[in-house]
């Protein structure tokens, strides 16, 4: 009886290790899940080039907090709203939507600024709604906000279009503010012309490094969606993809016209400098500034799509002087 019962014993024991050894294995062989924490709902993350994930969580705790994940997954950043109050946020992530001004290998490299938009009543109608510029930086994780909130067609707000919010020279962001009706109830879509609209450069926390009025009939400034980089407060090298270079400088205002103010400091279009055919394409894939030298890269397609040539050029950043390649 006890060899017995030894032996189903020791069976029994062969057998825990066995399903002990198989969970182990299984695992190991499982790859980490990011586990959702302390959260009732999250946004979808906005990506930007380096690999990094911004998205905005409602707590447990019934706080709104802005998260960033790096490319592996791991929360490099987390803070809380601190001016959003409980019964300001939505009961789902379907009523927040978020913009991310993400990071440039040229301009404010560590810095990034999510905004929020956070409506307050249906979603049919999106009259009431909350907006929220945060700044982020990675490198000293210091965190700053600046809250508008609109209830009535005449608050002060920004514009939410796609790439209103411009990365800008010295770690600054330019915002195009005004009233909620200009801005973004199809009064006049950018607001020029209307009720004291303007561009505003803020520092990263939200103090205002200068405010330009917007009542000119046409205005240029740059876009969050065309490659540019600043030179100074007003001006900035603008490269467009199709083979344009060109030094612009900010005009948006009737004091900017008076004073014999044009947008346009220099410009090559590299098809026509370049002798290239009429229907041969180029596409510019790199740009830099070093030591006021603007440099360019680029390629030459043919009639057909085919890539013909690579060439590299640059410019003297003052008056746009070839310097060859």
């Amino acid at each position: 009886m006890n060899t017995a019962f030894r032996q189903k014993s020791l069976g029994i024991l062969s057998v825990c290790l066995l399903m002990a050894c198989f969970l182990f294995s299984c695992k190991k062989d499982t790859p980490d899940v990011p586990v959702k924490r302390n959260e009732k709902w999250r946004t979808e993350a906005k990506t930007d080039s380096l690999g990094n994930q911004y998205y905005v969580v409602n707590t447990l705790d019934n706080t709104l907090e802005i998260r960033v994940d790096n490319k592996d997954g791991k929360t490099i950043f987390s803070e809380v709203c601190p001016t959003i109050e409980a019964s300001e946020i939505p009961e789902s992530s379907r009523k927040l939507f978020t913009d991310l001004v993400a990071p440039s290998k040229y301009i404010n490299a560590n810095q990034a600024t999510l905004s929020l938009r956070i409506v307050l009543d249906n979603l049919d109608i999106q009259e009431k709604h909350i907006q929220l510029l945060a700044n982020i930086d990675l490198d000293s994780m210091k965190f700053y906000t600046k809250k508008y909130k609109v209830e009535e067609p005449l608050d002060w707000t920004y514009v939410t279009f796609p790439y209103s919010l411009v990365q800008w020279y010295g770690n600054s962001l330019l915002v195009r503010e005004g009233i909620d009706k200009d801005l973004n109830r199809g009064g006049s879509y950018m607001g020029l012309g209307q009720r004291g609209t303007q561009l505003v450069c803020y520092e990263r926390d939200f103090s205002v490094r200068y405010t330009k009025d917007m009542d000119a009939s046409d205005a240029y400034y740059p876009s969050g969606g065309l490659w540019n980089i600043p030179i100074n407060n007003y001006e900035y090298m603008l490269f467009l993809t199709e083979g344009v270079v060109a030094r612009v400088q900010i005009v948006t205002s009737v004091e900017d016209k008076w004073a014999g103010k044009q947008p346009l400091i220099w410009k090559d279009n590299l098809k026509e400098t370049n002798n290239i055919p009429a229907d041969y394409s180029i596409k510019i894939t790199d740009y830099n500034i070093q030591n006021n030298v603007v440099s360019a890269s680029y390629n030459i397609y043919d009639e057909k799509g085919q890539l013909k040539e690579k060439r590299t050029r640059k410019w003297a950043i003052g008056n746009g002087m070839p310097l060859g390649s």
